[in-house]
């Protein structure tokens, strides 16, 4: 299984389609990959073969295009790429709620818990 994050400066991007790049982990490897623009990274995913891909923010644009790919979308992250792909490999990521509503991009946290069964 492998997971990609979406970073500026080896932390979790803010905003997906701005990312300068992301990492790839697929548990043991962990490869970098430049991003080929706003608009593309949905496409170089599905070309890798990623069906997970984690980030801050993302808009409504961008998550139909991941969803159209059958990529899931782990959002209202932050902090470094390496505690995360930590975190989801050993299914206690926490997550919120991360949409871009406008055009400062501004986010709403609400926190939650996938596949760590802690029942929230």
């Amino acid at each position: 299984m492998k997971i990609a994050i979406v970073t500026e400066n080896n932390k979790v991007s803010q905003h997906f389609g701005k990312a300068e790049g992301f990492f790839v982990y697929d548990g043991t490897n962990k490869t970098y990959y430049d991003s080929n623009g706003h608009g593309a990274i949905p496409k170089q995913l599905k070309e890798l073969g990623i069906h997970f891909v984690a980030c801050g923010g993302i808009g409504e644009g961008a998550m139909n295009n991941l969803k159209d790919m059958n990529i899931k979308a782990f959002t209202g992250l932050e902090g470094f790429c390496d505690d995360i792909a930590d975190g989801f490999f050993k299914q206690i990521l926490i997550t919120g709620n991360s949409g871009c509503t406008d055009s400062q991009h501004s986010h709403e946290h609400t926190t939650h818990s996938c596949n760590c069964k802690c029942g929230k």
